[in-house]
């Protein structure tokens, strides 16, 4: 951990913390006899975000006294040691990638992509290779808990589609708990997150001790009643009273809560993360909601999503990657105006619904957008002036529930900018509310649009409560803040001076000091007539105030006794009473409660805001949704050429049907103007006896893969809700996208290219049904071409006969291809090429080779391609001539070879009725070989 240590106005890292500040910050050493550097308490925020963004853990060390402070505290002491003449300091957080919740104070926009802290803990399952994972994931900056726990196969296919979706920037897990395949799992795929690993107990708690702490922790009390969360009351043992065990389904997943929890004390923002109260289950895709067959097709439930695992989303570059250049679906997607539609549509991109009803219902809501371009450009300029309103809202909360007497180390702190960042608070503040005006304003923009659109969703996300929509009434609470205080005069001085009524204490002492000011006019008056004195007047400040200024004219006999001379000068003689003394103790109480009752108004209103979190917070759902409907809504508009809207159509057959389709996102990589559209049909009569399975042929950089992707991604595009770069698109819902595109080996897991391609095909073979769609590209070239041909082969059979499923499955193996045909259960199709002799090369004689000249057509065709054209691929790639003469000769060579073997099988096995006009043609071509 690297310590960012106050010293008076400055932060100071020491030692080896002050080499990383040099390296890392661009900090300059500072003079001494021991490496130190530093900078202002105001560049904070800039720094420590600089440092966890590499990697590094910080940890923010306050001092909790001022010199004045500690001179007091010694003086109390009766022989104070040198340790205890030194300013008493405390950490007041340590701060990692996963940990992070930034404050207004630190004044730094932090990215708008989740960064999870995620806990995992593992049990071995029922059968042998399978395991039992408990999970808890949060993104502190939202302060959203996400519980969990599952049973996987041997492949870990659904921990992998976890880290793929929600991939953890802090991985916290047992140590000697997880199985050697799960480490290797994390290793591979999250080599740079920051990991953990927790002694068992002691900091990765059991279940029964993160209950019992949850509940002697006050978290989850509100006016002195505790009461669980919903989802963490449904995880709870029913025969436990005392609500202190886990139900065995969920014990693993409480107890990663537990090691969360460990973390986030450990950090010293467990309290304000907990406190929101904000737990959601989660259950891997493949088993949220369910599909059940019912006549006329496959019923899939609102609440299924298509499953997109790891592997998926990597091949068909549908989220971005480290080091990716702008070329994911996502990027091409994200016309998002709003920090939370964006984070939402990702969410929504790696998990597209399956349930027609559900997916025409967003394409409704698309289609109508589209017919109100101007209010969608309109609403996208509001959108844009909005915050980040959703973890604006989390700040707001940690600042309404930090009361004065607070345990934590941040109220004892001693900050010299607190003005500015009382301002920020404020100004953060403001924000917010202004953004919930303008959501407001949103709501009513589009209110007649939805109330007359097909679209449920639409209506659901703009239309309030009263008119059968979802959107809250907010009115009642902006007006409340919009006069809780001058927004003026707050954002300029930093200060907020509530209006009446908000903040009863500010209210009382503002009273008191009003009645005891009339008293003491009145009782100037009444003192003017007994000493008959019209210029009588109270003299003084502070602590010597109401002095009656008595003028010296006036005669001694007139002074009543009870008259207390205080002060006197030329001319005058100051007099105190008793009245006038109770009425500046009642003042000097008054105004001491209004300065602590001013220095908690912030907090008070903040804490006021914080307590309606729910409103707010669908309000923010809401927008974000009608954010990633109009980013889908100007993507389907603004589309680089023909789109359409898709047919999902729930049928028993599965099929897919696309016309002049394109790729989705090939114009961010090269302008997409010169490329060519293709059909893709699979089962496109719908027949129960149809082939779901197409062979793709064709020559080497013909566009196999790329026409394998593009298929992908267009079932993605249509089951998101969106219209698809295409003239036509009707299909069947896909319960899941498979992929095996690719070479590859896993080093660091002892993994050859030939195992991960057979692994991947494992987890195909073994989790792919009837309405699942498999892209495989060129299985078994991992191996040698018999074993490589005769597993493609057998992997083929299964997927067409067994499996059943819509698959194009790629091969360079024609020998197999040339076994395809006449199989009505599989297609052939190939991607077009012209192909041209040019003339035999000079001194080769009758064992001359010609080359072909091959181009490009890019088109997919029926049938089968006879080769592929790999010459032309190693002239392109620059191989020298001698090297590609020579290869050609063997190739021809090994042609010859194939062929005599072919026809000998043939003649072998040549029945006794065997016609003659084909024996002659097979004498013939003997002789073509020599043989």
């Amino acid at each position: 951990m690297t310590s960012f240590i106050k010293v008076g106005k400055f932060y100071e890292l020491y030692h080896m913390d002050a080499v990383i500040g040099v390296q890392e910050l661009g900090l300059a050493f500072m003079r001494g006899d021991f490496a130190h550097s530093g900078f202002p308490e105001i560049a904070f925020g800039r720094y420590s975000e600089s440092l966890v963004q590499k990697g590094y853990k910080v940890g923010r060390v306050e001092q909790t006294e001022t010199p004045q402070m500690m001179d007091a505290r010694c003086k109390q002491m009766a022989t104070p040691t040198r340790h205890d003449k030194v300013v008493r300091r405390e950490i007041c957080s340590i701060v990692t990638k996963g940990t992070r919740t930034p404050s207004f104070s630190e004044g730094v926009e932090s990215e708008s992509d989740s960064a999870f802290l995620l806990a995992i803990k593992e049990k071995a399952g029922d059968t042998a290779n399978e395991s039992i994972y408990g999970v808890c994931f949060i993104d502190t900056s939202i302060g959203q808990f996400h519980l969990g726990q599952f049973d996987d196969d041997r492949q870990s296919s659904r921990l992998r589609t976890l880290l793929a979706h929600y991939p953890p920037a802090h991985l916290l897990y047992e140590r000697h708990n997880l199985s050697p395949r799960t480490m290797q799992i994390l290793k591979r795929m999250l080599g740079c997150c920051l990991q953990d690993a927790l002694s068992p107990n002691v900091e990765f708690w059991g279940s029964s001790r993160t209950l019992k702490t949850l509940a002697e922790g006050e978290y989850f009390s509100s006016d002195q009643e505790f009461e669980w969360p919903h989802v963490l009351k449904e995880m709870l043992a029913e025969g436990d009273s005392l609500g202190l065990t886990a139900k065995e389904d969920s014990d693993l997943a409480v107890s990663s809560l537990g090691a969360c929890v460990h973390c986030l004390t450990r950090c010293l923002i467990e309290r304000n993360i907990l406190s929101m109260k904000s737990f959601t289950r989660y259950e891997p895709v493949d088993v949220s909601g369910g599909r059940k067959e019912k006549e006329g097709g496959p019923h899939f439930t609102t609440s299924q999503r298509m499953v997109l695992d790891d592997i998926t989303l990597s091949n068909l570059d549908v989220v971005d990657h480290p080091g990716q250049q702008d070329s994911s679906l996502l990027q091409r997607l994200d016309h998002c105006s709003t920090p939370f539609g964006r984070r939402l549509l990702k969410q929504w991109l790696c998990a597209p619904l399956c349930s027609p009803r559900a997916i025409h219902d967003r394409l409704d809501s698309v289609q109508t957008l589209m017919g109100h371009a101007h209010l969608v450009g309109e609403a996208h300029e509001k959108m844009k002036s909005l915050p980040d309103l959703e973890r604006l809202l989390r700040q707001i909360h940690g600042v309404g529930m930090r009361r004065p007497n607070s345990t934590h180390p941040d109220s004892r702190a001693i900050m010299f900018e607190e003005a500015t960042y009382s301002k920020r608070k404020i100004i953060g503040f403001l924000s917010v509310l202004e953004g919930f005006k303008t959501s407001a304003e949103l709501s009513s923009l589009f209110a007649a649009v939805a109330g007359k659109s097909k679209s449920s969703l639409l209506k659901r996300v703009v239309c309030r409560e009263r008119e059968g929509g979802k959107f809250p009434d907010l009115t009642e609470q902006l007006q409340f803040f919009s006069a809780a205080f001058d927004h003026t005069k707050a954002r300029k001085e930093g200060t907020i001076i509530p209006a009446r009524g908000v903040n009863p204490a500010y209210d009382a002492a503002v009273e008191t000091i009003h009645k005891t000011a009339t008293c003491l006019e009145e009782y100037l008056a009444k003192q003017k007539k007994v000493l008959a004195c019209p210029s009588l007047v109270y003299w003084g400040t502070g602590r010597n105030r109401f002095q009656l200024e008595v003028p010296e004219s006036t005669p001694a006999s007139r002074i009543p006794r009870d008259y207390e001379l205080k002060s006197q000068k030329k001319g005058c003689r100051r007099y105190w009473t008793k009245e006038t003394k109770r009425c500046l103790e009642v003042t000097m109480a008054a105004e001491e409660d209004k300065q602590m009752a001013l220095k908690d108004t912030m907090r008070t209103i903040f804490h006021s805001f914080a307590q309606h979190f729910s409103l707010w917070e669908s309000a923010v759902q809401c927008l974000a949704t009608l954010d990633v409907l109009m980013s889908l809504t100007t993507y389907s508009s603004l589309g680089d050429g023909e789109m359409c809207r898709p047919e999902i159509v729930s049928s028993p057959v599965p099929f897919l049907d696309v016309m002049n389709s394109r790729h989705p996102c090939i114009s961010l990589t090269c302008g997409g103007d010169d490329f060519i559209p293709n059909d893709v049909i699979i089962n496109g009569g719908r027949s129960p006896e149809g082939s779901l399975v197409v062979v793709v042929t064709g020559p080497n950089m013909g566009g196999k893969s790329t026409l394998m992707r593009q298929t992908g991604l267009l079932v993605i595009l249509a089951q998101l809700g969106c219209y698809v770069p295409a003239s036509s698109c009707a299909l069947s819902p896909v319960d899941r996208v498979f992929t095996r595109i690719g070479a590859s080996d896993k080093i660091t897991s002892g993994e050859s290219t030939f195992f991960v391609e057979l692994s991947e095909t494992a987890t195909i073979l073994h989790h792919a049904t009837s309405h699942s769609l498999v892209l495989v590209d060129e299985l078994g070239r991992g191996t040698a071409t018999y074993d490589g041909t005769a597993i493609a082969s057998a992997v083929l059979r299964e997927l067409s006969v067994g499996v059943a499923c819509r698959t194009l499955f790629s091969t360079h193996y024609h020998n197999l291809v040339d076994d395809l045909h006449g199989n009505l259960k599989i297609s052939l199709g190939h991607m077009a090429c012209m192909v041209e002799k040019e003339e035999e090369e000079e001194g080769e004689g009758e064992d001359g080779v010609q080359e072909d000249s091959v181009t490009f057509l890019y088109k997919f065709m029926e049938g089968a391609c006879p080769k592929s054209y790999g010459f032309n691929a190693a002239k392109l790639a620059g191989l020298p001539p001698d090297v590609i003469r020579a290869a050609r000769r063997k190739a021809r060579e090994f042609e010859k070879s194939t062929e005599r073997r072919r026809l000998f099988r043939k003649l072998v096995g040549l029945a006794p009725d065997f016609p003659l006009d084909q024996l002659l043609a097979i004498q013939t071509r003997l002789k073509q070989l020599h043989i």
